[in-house]
Formats: C-alpha cells, structure tokens, sequence
C-alpha cells in the first residue's frame, strides 16, 4: 500500500507538534507519524488510581519564549512551585528562596545562603551580570563547562556544593557540571524570569493542548516508521511518498538515520510515592524543591508534588516525587526511602510506591562548545527538529519545531 503526503513529520513530541502547528498557520499540508499511543514524546503523564505521574520529574517556567507564543496558559492552569530550594544539610533544613517572589523566608536567606560573602557576592554578581545579558550574548559567548564558569565567578566552597551543584545536577541531569555554561546561563536568567510550575493535570496537558487543533486526519497514532529513503518514508504497513519529511523522533532515532554527531542522552529515574500527611506540612506546606547539601544517599532531588497541585492526587492524598541520577538510577526502594526520610526529616517507612519510571534517555548531554541552535536543514527536502538541535528543554523542543517549519516553508517557495 501507498500513499502521498506534502510534508511528513515522524514524531509528535513538542518539536513534532510545534512544527505542525507552524505548518497548519501557514496552511501547509502534513502528516504526523506517531509511533507509540499518544503525543507528547518525552512530555507525558500517567494517571494512575486518581494519581497524576508525569514521566519523569518535569516543571515548565511561564517564562519560555515559544511557550508564550504556542500556549494558553489561563486554559493550563499552571501551578507554581516556591522559587527556591530546601536543602538538608544534615541535621539542619537551609531554605533559599528568591527573596523577590517569596516573602515568607527572607529573613532567613541570610542566615542559610551556604558559603562566606565572598562567594556569595560571587553569586549575586553572576546572577546581575546574566539577568542583563541578552540571549543572542549568551550564544556567542566562549563556552566552558558551567563548574568552571561558576568556580571563574566566585561561586564555590560550600555555595557551590551545597546549594548549585544539588540543583543543578537535576536541571542537567548530571552531577559534574560539564554541561555548557551556555545553557548555564540560560536556565539561569529564565528562573529569574519565570516561576517553574506544572499545570493542574500534569505535564500531559501541555502536549495534548499543542495537538487540540490538529486534525485527527493528519494524526497517525501506533505508526512507527521504519526507515526514510529519498522522498519516501516506510512503516510496518505502507509506503508513504512525501515532498518534505521532518525528522523529530528521539535524538538517538533521528541521529542514526540522518548521521548526525553522536551526542551521549542522560538518564534519570524518577519514583513517585503515596505518603502521609507529615511530609506535606513541611515548611509552611510550601512547594519547594528538597535536595541533599551533602550528596549522602542516592536522590538528586524529591518534592511533594499537591503542594504545588492538589490535583495531581485524589482529595486528601499526598503525592511525592523522588529522582535519581546516574550512577544512582538503579537503587533500591530501601536506599530510597531511607534518604527521603533523611532528606525530609519524616518517617517514611509505611509509603507505598505507586510508579517508578526508569528513563534512559532523559535529556541529550549538552557539553562544552556547545551551539544553543543546530541546523534544522540536511537536504532541500529532509529537515531535523527536536532539543537536540537547540537546547535540552521544552523550550529548545518547541523552538526547533518552529525553526524547521519555517525552513520547510521557505523550500516550497511560499
């Protein structure tokens, strides 16, 4: 069986979704082909016996340029989470919170911020430089690994061991802070700019809002393709002639097939708990990001998800999310449990494990020089999108999408 289509899109992740809908504003024709049973990609949610469980610990910040343009964030309904941290430092709780957002612990900033003033000077100063900064700056600035750009700027000692490298070891999704300072800065200015939330029914909703407008004709769900040759594309089932095809599968797919340099993908597991009341009337109830000062178990970071959104667990259930890096992917529940129960400071030995998810390809490694934005063309005819083209975000996902339909566009001649 055979058929034709003007542009075939492979995959309905966000970049796949994003360039759909740049397509349909441009009244292109297209199609998408979905391999598994749902849009989203790597941006999904399970709802599990009245329980929310995005894939994954995932936030989106408000503040993401494409977001802003491709969203209706009032229909989202996004649930902030507390700018700031919670940091066990062994019998102590430090909380640093943007004194700006929050009012509730400023007085307390001095007192927890780690280090001496000489790094935290160090901090202040990097944050001020960054926040002017112009995103097109960032791009073009030399790139080193964010560890040595923080460390050139005074950010070090206990600042940088118990406060930035806890925290940003779940944003990179690595614990030596190789990543480009590029991105450094990016994730940086945008947290200034945007309180990271998720909206009332998950991470799903963003996915399934970029797709409300496609048509279901244009939507092939359960379609895997197999390979792409010229202008043809093949699935278990048919062959499809095509004008363009965009490539926006999985970095590891779309690399493969189209060549591209390898990039390595870092893992996360991320385990979602049914707990008890106590963990929830921490710190005034507040939604804050809990890490560990001193690295002492095998969590990177843990937070109780209906303090942000009571929506994401049935009335009067509390949800607690729990995500471990690599080395530490594939640690017991009993490991688990027992540095949640450090972390937070409760009893939680009678929680109960509603789902763990084990992603092996979380995030593409984004490693020092690193471009900010890929090309999106490899022919006139064969296009890429996805955050491996730009950056390891929903942001870059969403960016990507748009860039390679623009280049689709401009290949018609329209």
């Amino acid at each position: 069986m055979s058929k034709k289509v003007n542009v075939a899109i492979i995959g309905a992740g966000l970049a796949g979704l994003a360039c759909a809908k740049e397509l349909q504003k441009n009244k292109i024709d297209f199609h998408i082909f979905e391999s598994t049973d749902g849009v989203g990609g790597r941006v999904r949610s399970d709802y599990v016996d009245g329980f929310t469980l995005d894939r994954g610990f995932q936030l989106y910040n408000p503040s993401y340029s494409e977001g802003k343009r491709l969203l209706d964030y009032q229909s989202l309904d996004l649930k902030p989470f507390c700018p700031g941290v919670a940091i066990r430092d062994g019998k102590r709780l430090r909380i640093v919170v943007d004194p700006f957002r929050d009012k509730s612990f400023r007085l307390r900033l001095i007192k927890d911020l780690p280090g001496n003033p000489l790094s935290q000077l160090g901090l202040v100063s990097y944050f001020l430089k960054y926040l002017i900064t112009s995103d097109a700056q960032i791009a073009t600035t030399k790139d080193i690994s964010a560890l040595e750009s923080l460390t050139k700027s005074g950010v070090k000692g206990s600042l940088l061991e118990k406060l930035f490298r806890p925290f940003l070891q779940g944003v990179f999704l690595e614990s030596e802070l190789a990543t480009s300072r590029k991105f450094l800065d990016v994730v940086l200015k945008t947290f200034l700019r945007g309180t990271p939330s998720v909206p009332a029914q998950g991470m799903q909703e963003i996915s399934n809002q970029l797709s409300k407008t496609i048509n279901k004709d244009n939507l092939s769900l359960n379609t895997k393709v197999i390979k792409i040759e010229g202008n043809k594309i093949f699935t278990q089932d048919e062959v499809i002639e095509t004008n363009k095809i965009v490539v926006a599968t999985d970095p590891s797919t779309a690399i493969s097939w189209l060549n591209l340099e390898k990039k390595k993908m870092n893992t996360v597991t991320t385990c979602y708990f049914k707990a008890d009341q106590s963990v929830s009337s921490l710190i005034e109830a507040k939604p804050i990001l809990f890490v560990d000062g001193k690295q002492s178990g095998p969590l990177t970071n843990a937070v109780v998800m209906t303090n942000a959104a009571p929506s994401y667990a049935p009335a009067g259930e509390v949800l607690v999310s729990a995500s471990a890096i690599s080395p530490y992917e594939n640690s017991d529940l009993s490991s688990v449990k027992k540095h949640l129960s450090h972390i937070f400071g409760v009893n939680t030995q009678a929680w109960e494990l509603i789902k763990e998810y084990k992603i092996k390809e979380a995030l593409p490694a984004m490693t020092p020089p690193y471009s900010l934005i890929s090309s999106n063309q490899i022919t006139n005819d064969l296009f890429v999108a996805g955050d491996h083209r730009a950056t390891s975000s929903i942001q870059g996902a969403l960016l990507s999408g748009t860039n390679a339909a623009t280049l689709v566009k401009v290949s018609l001649g329209l």
